[in-house]
């Protein structure tokens, strides 16, 4: 298919001087909502697959470090005999001050400040193990031990991230029908203009498939005008986003990262909607010139 166009002047009409601009704003918009679903999938997924299988384990700070590291000890041997334990590790202090950094600040890192053992633990949940089992056993040793199962409120919180991936689809989805509905638009709106024309070349003999390719190259040419001005617009903001993500201090959320493949799907939106541009001109074309002759 040439881009060149002889018959119609479709690029000099008035309702197709806004239109790569308003396909650019959409362009931009579906850009965004594509990699904002890319970016909340790597978060829910990583969030989903702590919460199938892991278990913490909050020892209490006893007064005497010699004695909490021995019943650490106990507490480690019992729980590698502990039949549904696939493994256990202790969690270092530094990284226990890392993850308590975001809220306590400077604070985390005092050496008065009682902070608890933590130790992780992968667990079989076919096995049938619970927090309480684990929790009944462990108590014989700490009395104010604390097991935390991660799934109890990792759950909610994965399903809100996938009801927001849910929600970016229908925004793109929402932006894929506006930008029919304006081409579909323009298209009338130019083969109204082009009336006279466009019987003239009936006349001559031409084709409906020679018509609606005329409006279907504008439509493409429309259609990647557009596209490639929103990635444009798009590749800074998604640049400075992918900044803040990584400089976002551990322990908030997962790390997330605009990679190469969320590079890719996002330019991929340019030739979609070119494609759509293209289809939808040709489509009502075909579809409004057997209305009219």
């Amino acid at each position: 298919m040439s881009l060149k166009q002889t018959n119609l002047a479709l690029a000099k009409d008035d309702t197709n001087r806004f239109l790569p601009w308003l396909i650019a704003f959409m362009s931009l918009l579906a850009i965004l909502s594509v990699a904002g679903f890319l970016l909340l999938k790597q978060v829910s997924d990583l969030f989903e697959y702590n919460s199938n299988d892991t278990m913490t384990i909050q020892v209490p700070s006893g007064n005497s470090e010699k004695r909490t590291n021995k019943k650490i000890t106990q507490i480690i041997n019992i729980l590698k005999e502990t039949g549904g334990v696939i493994e256990v590790s202790l969690v270092p202090k530094v990284e226990v001050i890392q993850l308590l950094k975001p809220w306590l600040g400077t604070i985390s890192e005092s050496q008065t400040l009682p902070l608890p053992q933590i130790i992780d633990i992968q667990i079989d949940r076919s096995s049938g193990i619970t927090p309480e089992k684990i929790s009944n056993v462990l108590t014989i040793i700490v009395p104010d031990i604390t097991v935390d199962d991660h799934s109890i409120w990792l759950i909610g919180l994965v399903k809100t991230l996938q009801s927001a991936e849910l929600m970016a689809l229908f925004i793109l989805l929402l932006i894929i029908f506006i930008i029919i509905g304006t081409v579909i638009f323009t298209t009338r709106t130019g083969m109204g203009i082009h009336k006279q024309t466009i019987e003239v070349l009936h006349f001559v003999g031409a084709h409906d498939d020679f018509i609606a390719r005329q409006f279907a190259i504008r439509g493409l040419v429309v259609g990647l005008q557009g596209g490639l001005i929103g990635f444009l617009f798009a590749i800074p903001i998604l640049y400075v986003f992918d900044n803040l993500l990584q400089n976002l201090e551990e322990g908030f959320l997962p790390k997330a990262e605009v990679n190469i493949f969320v590079w890719l799907s996002v330019a991929l939106v340019v030739p979609m909607i070119s494609s759509i541009t293209m289809l939808t001109a040709r489509g009502t074309v075909l579809k409004s010139l057997k209305k009219m002759l």
